[in-house]
């Protein structure tokens, strides 16, 4: 499970001005990513893949640093390949 304080230390943020807007990208970066893989499965089936957990962060954490800046990428690539990877795994689970 990603913490705001988890992310808040990669990101080395030691205020707390933006911690609303850091849990609301952590939560939706959480909702991206199950909804990319596969919505029909548990969050909880998601958080035995520590690529779930790292996804949510990079997410979060690019959402946080490019949010003042154009932009045509929304979602970097490493998080693309989590997507990926977390999709081969649930469907070895799942088969």
């Amino acid at each position: 499970m990603v913490t705001l304080q988890d992310v808040k230390n990669s990101l080395r943020v030691t205020h707390a001005l933006d911690d609303t807007l850091l849990q609301n990208y952590i939560d939706t970066a959480q909702d991206y990513i199950v909804n990319a893989v596969n919505h029909n499965v548990s969050v909880d089936e998601f958080d035995k893949y520590k690529q779930f957990d790292f996804a949510i962060s990079l997410l979060a954490q690019y959402w946080y640093n490019t949010r003042n800046t154009d932009t045509d990428k929304q979602v970097p690539t490493e998080v693309l390949a989590m997507i990926q990877q977390l999709r081969g795994r649930l469907n070895e689970t799942a088969g």
